[in-house]
């Protein structure tokens, strides 16, 4: 694994680390994504098809696809945070040791996810300029409750601290990650709607399988991209205000060799 330096990083910077991150780790942060997204994507497709003649039993299917998709979003980023994390500090975590760290605190991190959107949701209808606040304020919650073990709130208040002072560089980094995860996923979709479309003359079921399989490709190659960044925005946004490169060389000069099972500082 190469060796990562502590120290401040500007936006572009966070961004070509973020991807550098993703290079080098690209078949754990694939297979953490793939593992959950891709069964939750196929029995979401199972249950999401209406029943006939049982316009009800349809709905229920919906919901219930909605609450997998919202489920396996949630631990599949929270493994990834994690993941990314440990790389970040030079440590190795294994899949399985990521998605063990990450099932005590699933409930905390999809609560954190649904008090996140209502409010930014809710700051969007009252007035577009407080959501955008709300959502660079917040966005740290995950990584906070990951990195730091906190609740929700606390780590919604912690979140506004680390942000505070660094609104620019918070919206330049989630704009630009967002927009590389939207363009490679949309890329997939094209295509998967593209090969649907052709092979849904001859054989309707070929066509959805590769519609939907093309989708959940490009959700798998797309979400690392965010959860570093977001990840990288939290160490830079410490290190700036609370000297944690300064302390992560402490550690390094009073511990020569870190153990196999260094976890990530608070």
């Amino acid at each position: 694994m190469a060796e990562h330096r502590f120290e401040p990083m500007t936006a572009g910077q966070i961004i070509d680390h973020a991807l550098r991150l993703y290079r080098e780790n690209f078949a754990r942060f694939i297979a953490i994504t793939a593992m959950v997204t891709v069964p939750i994507g196929i029995m979401s497709m199972l249950v999401a098809v209406p029943l006939k003649g049982a316009p009800a039993a349809g709905l229920v299917a919906i919901l219930i696809a909605a609450l997998l998709s919202i489920v396996g979003q949630s631990l599949c980023n929270a493994a990834l945070l994690k993941t990314i994390s440990e790389s970040y500090l030079g440590n190795d975590v294994s899949i399985g040791q990521a998605y063990k760290f990450i099932l005590p605190k699933l409930f905390t991190v999809i609560w954190a996810g649904i008090v996140y959107s209502l409010v930014v949701g809710l700051g969007i209808v009252l007035l577009v300029v407080p959501g955008i606040l709300f959502m660079m304020w917040y966005s740290l919650m995950v990584p906070v409750i990951i990195i730091e073990n906190r609740k929700t709130m606390p780590s919604a208040s912690r979140s506004k601290v680390l942000v505070s002072g660094n609104l620019g560089k918070v919206f330049v980094v989630g704009l630009v990650a967002i927009i590389m995860a939207i363009v490679l996923n949309s890329v997939f979709q094209f295509a998967g709607g593209f090969l649907g479309e052709y092979f849904m003359a001859t054989n309707r079921m070929a066509g959805v399988f590769l519609t939907q399989l093309f989708a959940l490709i490009g959700q798998v190659l797309a979400a690392p991209i965010t959860a570093a960044a977001s990840t990288l925005l939290y160490y830079d946004l410490r290190i700036r205000k609370e000297g944690f490169d300064l302390e992560m060389l402490a550690k390094q000069m009073a511990t020569p060799e870190a153990p196999s099972d260094a976890t990530t500082p608070a």
